[in-house]
């Protein structure tokens, strides 16, 4: 578990899920519009947003448990 997040982390998570939502938002739209090919491109955004959010956290979780020492 993470004591301490890096603020790098705020900022992924933050940028992730707005991608995400808009990714999806825009998607739900282009498909009620009735344009199906670019609501898949939309669609296929959310998975770049979401594997970033992925990446920076166990990168973040790898480097916390570097730095913290075994417990005794």
């Amino acid at each position: 578990m993470l004591n301490e997040l890096p603020p790098y982390v705020l900022v992924a998570r933050i940028g992730s899920i707005l991608g995400m939502s808009f990714a999806l938002a825009i998607g739900l739209l282009l498909l009620i519009g009735g344009s199906v090919l670019p609501s898949v491109v939309a669609f296929a955004a959310f998975f770049p947003a979401f594997g970033l959010m992925v990446f920076v956290e166990r990168l973040a979780e790898g480097r916390s448990d570097r730095s913290t020492p075994p417990d005794s």
